[in-house]
């Protein structure tokens, strides 16, 4: 290990002489990626969040190409932006209700609890338009002058596989991914996305069409008193999620703050998860001033383990179709949903209620384990929730009551108070029945489920000095009946403190420690059975970002992991890494370069990082074993409304002489990631 930190050190230091001869200017693109990615890291920096980064970077590709105007913007759209909290987003509302509408972005420094750091993520995702600006539009103006966007992308591991030598793989080794988009303004977008994973045929098959995914959509905004149209793929979220929440969720994260829900409505899905969507017509109206009312319904397929009668016991969710027998469960069921949701606007109130009703083709005969006795097991079912949010100047209350069809009850209540000048807290209760039964829920919750669990949250964020934050909850919760892993009911708890410190506008730090001790099903070494207990987990993160001059800014990490499963013994793991990110003004080009070193006792003590990646992907590998790994992100913008992406990733082991099993093994001790893309603006 201490040869792996000399080798660090020089890997640093002799990337920063080398760049430190030219001076430097990031392109739009760069900004747009920097302050995503500081976004995205922060807010999955544990390792289960509980969010799906891909709609997050949907949602802000889509600001960054069409900036929310802040003098218009409601504190339910700011909080979309996903870098700012409730009396945040407030403080914004009030400053423009006091000393009117901004004139620039950059006036949100003069905002109470905006800070320049924040200031710096939400830039490239807001505007400030006057009302005189917003100029009536024409039908031909939307439908001309707005934006085109084509996303070309190929990615491939460079060493064989051996599901390409054995023919396991119906398909090639690349994957490939295309996305067009058009957007005008907040008022019109359209766009296609096609994608093609590792392994899967191309025009052959099971996909003669060519690609294995196709998504597509129509949107229509913000005209008269229609809100949203979306034809094609869409997310639906209401309340609290606990009953509708489509497209990825929040959970506990290292801002304890950061509990609430604000849910999007309806609006169009571009991704290329094939399970966060649904497909058809949704619209949502304002009926007056204070009441919206939205509907939808879908019809799609959907992949599962169906014989030739119908009968399926698993609705399959990967995606991934590269097998014959993942081939032969492609699309194999249908899925048909509707639902309604009526949300009324007071002064300091907000009310909601959302029905749903889905049912899927074929017999849904689940295979009965203990663990799922209470769990869907037909193929029909429904639910209804009302959800609130009650508003006061220091004080947020929010919650959200379900009922599945067969009676299960799903309660959820928090507040958020801004206590004092340099404090704010939070709080969480849920209840959530064993039996109750909700498909498209995704509530605050720590078995990843909207079902059997009881749980309380208690977080709060301390600002002792202008300069530092410390941000921590506490989170107990039981699971009334068995689940997953855990033979008998069982119960935790989690811990998370973090202290940040910016001693300068240009450089940050952080140290974070998290414990966690749940019950589960663990063998003991001594009886030789299984029995429940305590699974411990401690993980203890240092971190600074640090821009050295305009342009060049490095971050430095070191990590350690330790988990222990009831009497067994200690398993641990370090991980430190080094990265620069650089961009040229001679030459049109950026770099990011990661060197990282790891060394875990088992893939229980594993370490998860974010990585740079190309504009709109993202990558969160896992450290485990003994090894290294680096990246290399270059961007190179040859004219103006073209870039280029290439990137380069390999995690060497120390530990082994081959890597992967079954299909996925490669018989070699690392492997090398390859990533080109291209986007062409118009």
């Amino acid at each position: 290990m201490k040869r792996n930190v000399y080798t660090l050190y020089a890997f640093a230091s002799l990337t920063a002489m080398l760049l430190a001869g030219a001076m430097p200017a990031f392109s739009q693109d760069d900004a747009v990626q920097k302050a995503i990615e500081s976004i995205v890291a922060e807010v999955s920096s544990l390792e289960d969040a509980d969010v799906t980064l891909e709609v997050m970077y949907e949602r802000l590709t889509g600001y960054a190409a069409n900036p929310l105007n802040l003098n218009t913007a409601s504190e339910a759209a700011l909080l979309q932006l996903y870098a700012l909290n409730e009396f945040q987003a407030a403080s914004i509302r009030e400053y423009i209700a006091l000393y009117g509408e901004m004139l620039s972005p950059y006036e949100l420094q003069y905002v109470h609890g905006i800070t320049q750091e924040m200031m710096a993520k939400l830039l490239p995702f807001v505007t400030t338009l006057s009302g005189e600006q917003q100029q009536r539009i024409t039908l031909r103006q939307a439908l001309g002058s707005g934006q085109h966007q084509l996303i070309t992308r190929v990615q491939q591991t460079v060493e064989e596989q051996e599901g390409y030598k054995n023919g396991g793989y119906l398909g090639s080794p690349r994957a490939v991914y295309t996305r067009y988009r058009y957007t005008f303004r907040d008022k019109l977008q359209w766009g296609l996305t096609a994608d093609k994973d590792a392994g899967e045929p191309f025009g052959k098959q099971g996909n003669k069409a060519g690609f294995d995914f196709y998504s597509g959509h129509v949107q229509v905004s913000n005209v008269g008193i229609l809100r949203t149209l979306v034809l094609g793929d869409f997310y639906a979220q209401f309340g609290q999620g606990l009953s509708l929440w489509k497209g990825g969720a929040m959970g506990k994260s290292s801002d304890a703050f950061s509990i609430a829900k604000q849910g999007d409505g309806v609006k169009a899905y571009g991704g290329t998860n094939e399970n966060l969507f649904f497909r058809g017509v949704a619209a949502s109206v304002n009926i007056s001033k204070k009441v919206t009312a939205t509907a939808f319904f879908s019809y799609k397929t959907v992949d599962a383990n169906a014989d030739t009668l119908g009968a399926f016991s698993t609705l399959q969710t990967t995606g991934l179709h590269a097998t014959p027998k993942a081939m032969a469960e492609k699309d194999a069921v249908s899925e048909m949903a509707a639902g309604a949701n009526v949300s009324c606007r007071m002064e300091k109130l907000r009310v909601g209620l959302t029905g749903l009703w889905y049912k899927f083709g074929g017999d849904y005969q689940r295979n009965m384990r203990p663990y799922t006795l209470f769990e869907l097991n037909k193929n029909e079912s429904a639910n209804l929730s009302a959800d609130y949010r009650w508003y006061a100047k220091k004080v947020r209350l929010f919650g959200e009551f379900g009922v599945s069809q067969n009676g299960g009850l799903a309660v959820l209540n928090g507040g958020l108070a801004d206590v004092a000048p340099r404090m704010q807290l939070a709080l969480l209760h849920r209840y959530y029945q064993p039996q109750y039964q909700a498909y498209y829920a995704a509530g605050f919750a720590e078995g990843g489920k909207t079902e059997n669990e009881n749980g309380l949250y208690i977080g709060a964020n301390i600002f002792p000095h202008p300069k530092v934050k410390a941000s921590l909850y506490f989170d107990a919760y039981a699971f009334p009946w068995l689940r997953y892993r855990a033979m008998a009911p069982s119960k935790g708890f989690d811990f998370m403190l973090q202290v940040g410190y910016t001693p300068q506008r240009l450089c940050k730090m952080h140290l974070r420690l998290r414990y966690d001790a749940k019950e589960e099903n663990v063998t003991d070494e001594q009886l030789s059975t299984k029995t429940i207990a305590a699974v411990e987990k401690i993980n203890l993160q240092y971190n600074i970002d640090y821009e050295l001059f305009t342009g060049l800014r490095c971050e430095t990490r070191a990590e350690f992991t330790s988990y222990k499963a009831g009497r067994q013994a200690h398993e641990q793991g370090t991980m430190v890494f080094q990265d620069v990110h650089y961009s040229l003004q001679q030459l049109p080009l950026s770099v990011s370069l990661r060197y990282a070193m790891f060394s875990t006792d088992s893939y229980a003590a594993r370490i998860y990082a974010y990585e740079s990646d190309v504009l709109y992907a993202f990558s969160v590998p896992a450290y485990y074993g003994q090894g290294a790994r680096w990246f290399v992100n270059l961007h190179w913008k040859p004219v103006d409304r073209v870039s280029v992406w290439l990137r380069c990733a390999q995690t060497y082991y120390y530990d082994r002489s081959s890597t992967g099993s079954g299909l996925a093994q490669i018989n070699s001790n690392h492997r090398t990631d390859a990533k080109l893309q291209l986007v062409i603006k118009l």
